[in-house]
């Protein structure tokens, strides 16, 4: 039952933005050209490394993550209007490379929020959670087959606008894979840590 409200607010989440990138696309700018409702603000690339312990395996598997962020800020949403904060509804499509000691991916797209605290003037501290339906291509004692599984990733890191268009920007994330009880096989989860890093074009 959890799995199945955490999948209800993964479409739910994807369904918002794209009803709310619809609407502003005729939504009128408020006073000094500044933008209202939910509007692009971020398009970014990232990679990095993470790797986890498997149960009757003598090697930890090594994941190197390569995901696109799109991120939408919703500050008057939220009713954060005029804040130097911001608030993000963000999609990431991933595709992480798993290498060793077995070959194989785990791809999917996430949905989530990351929220932005302005330290200085080009320096953010970001924290986020996501919820991602993924196909994880390798058999494991902790979920079975390859097969639908979810991945969650809760997540702290810094943002540094390296100019008003760019930024670069790292951190760390918790990440957990589990099916749910979707599939019919065992459900013990995997729970593994990356550090991830990347640059992004800001709007």
């Amino acid at each position: 039952m959890r799995y199945f409200n955490i999948a209800a607010l993964y479409l739910q989440l994807v369904f918002f933005t794209f009803t709310l990138v619809q609407k502003d696309v005729n939504a009128a700018s408020l006073e000094k050209g500044q933008k209202s409702g939910c509007y692009l603000n971020e398009i970014g690339i990232g990679s990095g490394y993470s790797s986890y312990q498997l149960k009757k395996e003598p090697h930890d598997l090594t994941v190197y993550p390569l995901f696109m962020r799109i991120g939408f800020n919703i500050n008057s949403l939220a009713g954060m209007e005029g804040c130097t904060n911001t608030l993000q509804l963000i999609l990431e499509p991933f595709v992480n490379s798993i290498s060793y000691p077995e070959a194989g991916v785990e791809t999917g797209c996430s949905a989530g929020l990351r929220y932005l605290y302005n330290v200085s003037v080009p320096l953010n501290l970001y924290m986020e959670g996501s919820v991602a339906p993924m196909f994880l291509s390798i058999q494991t004692h902790e979920l079975g087959n390859p097969a639908f599984n979810f991945l969650t990733q809760l997540g702290l890191g810094l943002q540094y606008n390296v100019t008003g268009r760019t930024a670069l920007f790292t951190g760390y994330r918790f990440r957990h894979i589990s099916h749910g009880g979707f599939v019919k096989a065992p459900n013990t989860g995997i729970n593994s840590n990356a550090v991830v890093a990347g640059f992004s074009w800001l709007y």
